[in-house]
């Protein structure tokens, strides 16, 4: 019995937090949407996120600009080129034995914690908004260390300066996008949905990169 009861929890918390679960009446651009929206609602009502994690609204976006997910990065070889995206939990920058500056990221995404790290190289460009954003998005290595390979990192090269930034900025871009029609039974051969009803996330989203 209390398995039974804790499986049903466990499936409602994978249906609430994954846009690949949402009902298929309801498209997955209008769900982005009303995700966002809660999200941004507890943000600034309460700063604690309940419903879901903060980046299951934007998985959309981030999936079309190839941004996996951190549970990937288990199954990549080390040197692989990875884009990756989470709210920055934590920046560490330990004394050096060559005295140049190392800094250690800890950031988040729905799937856990992971390890950034950033050299010299990539601080000259990008400290100033590794340092004032909640939410990175960024592109590098694949590292992986120890006998088994299982201390996984990456290490950075590049941000996606279009995805970073506070995370109010990025869930506007969900928000503003337009809510689609939701239809009770799927068009037929009699029933072609109009083009003006079909909206896709605008071509500004692209960001530019």
């Amino acid at each position: 019995m209390i398995r039974e009861h804790l499986l049903s929890i466990m499936q409602n918390m994978q249906t609430t937090k994954d846009y690949r679960n949402a009902s298929p009446m309801k498209p997955v651009q209008s769900f982005d949407r009303d995700c966002a929206e809660k999200t941004l609602r507890e943000l600034m009502s309460m700063s604690i996120f309940c419903h879901a994690h903060p980046l299951t609204s934007l998985r959309n976006i981030l999936r079309k600009q190839k941004v996996v997910y951190s549970s990937h990065l288990r199954r990549m070889p080390s040197g692989s080129r990875v884009r990756i995206s989470g709210m920055l939990i934590l920046v560490h920058t330990p004394p050096t034995k060559s005295g140049k500056r190392v800094m250690f990221l800890t950031l988040e995404d729905e799937m856990g914690l992971f390890e950034v790290v950033v050299f010299s190289k990539a601080q000259d460009r990008f400290a100033k908004l590794i340092l004032t954003s909640e939410v990175l998005t960024l592109e590098g290595r694949l590292q992986r260390q120890g006998p088994t390979g299982l201390a996984i990192s990456v290490i950075m090269e590049k941000a996606l300066v279009g995805l970073c930034g506070p995370l109010t900025k990025l869930l506007g871009y969900v928000i503003k996008i337009p809510k689609t029609k939701t239809y009770s039974k799927p068009p037929t051969a009699s029933k072609v949905i109009p083009e003006s009803e079909v909206s896709e996330y605008p071509t500004q989203l692209a960001l530019g990169f």
